[in-house]
């Protein structure tokens, strides 16, 4: 049987239903914080992470970055506690220059490894020098250049062609040839690529475009 109180004034019913649905309210935050937590766990394996002590020894390394040292740094020795040498010295280079800067919160140029068509890309991420260090790695397939890449660019199916033949540094008479077109054909089309890319010659418009899709660092 219900019973009524109508002396409870409004705080007290307030405690009475904050105390009731706690618990609920408590568990449900438990279950969202430990899914962004399972979240958060698969992105960092994904990327392969290993947080360095002060004085730059391994202090957490995940299963991936294991993986991606090996691979690219030709690791022999199964001791996941200290880093290769040579990724060392580029650590202890770019501390050298966050030293020398004002900011204390930085992120690093990345370091860039290519191998078999694939690329290492090494973040250092520091918050404190003198403190913990953080390396992201990550790895990326590095896409071959071809006709069908550069008409992202925006050109036609044939300039494409035409442009890509002219990366692989042939002349108008010999893309002419392999195109099965006419000279003064392949002259037009660049023409319109020179137009298109906003550039004036051969070089330009190869630099433009290797620029444009990645794959010339500068």
């Amino acid at each position: 049987m219900a019973i009524s109180c109508p002396f409870l004034n409004n705080s007290e019913k307030t405690i009475m239903l904050t105390n009731a649905d706690l618990k609920n309210i408590n568990t449900q935050a438990l279950t969202q914080m430990q899914q962004e937590l399972v979240q958060l766990s698969r992105t960092v394996e994904q990327l392969g992470t290993i947080v360095l002590t002060s004085d730059l020894k391994v202090y957490v390394m995940t299963p991936k970055a294991w993986e991606l040292l090996r691979e690219y740094f030709s690791i022999s020795s199964d001791a996941r506690t200290h880093l290769p040498e040579n990724l060392l010295r580029w650590i202890r280079h770019q501390i050298s220059q966050l030293n020398q800067s004002e900011e204390t919160c930085s992120l690093c140029l990345p370091l860039q490894l290519e191998r078999e068509g694939k690329q290492l890309v090494v973040r250092l991420i520091t918050e404190q020098l003198g403190k913990q260090y953080l390396l992201l790695l990550e790895e990326k397939i590095l896409h071959s250049l071809s006709a069908e890449l550069l008409e992202l660019l925006g050109l036609t199916k044939r300039e494409a062609e035409v442009l890509f033949w002219v990366t692989q540094d042939k002349s108008d008479k010999e893309i002419a040839t392999i195109l099965n077109l006419s000279a003064g054909t392949i002259k037009k089309h660049l023409e319109h690529i020179y137009q298109k890319l906003g550039v004036q010659t051969r070089i330009a418009a190869v630099m433009y475009a290797l620029k444009s899709l990645g794959m010339l660092k500068c």
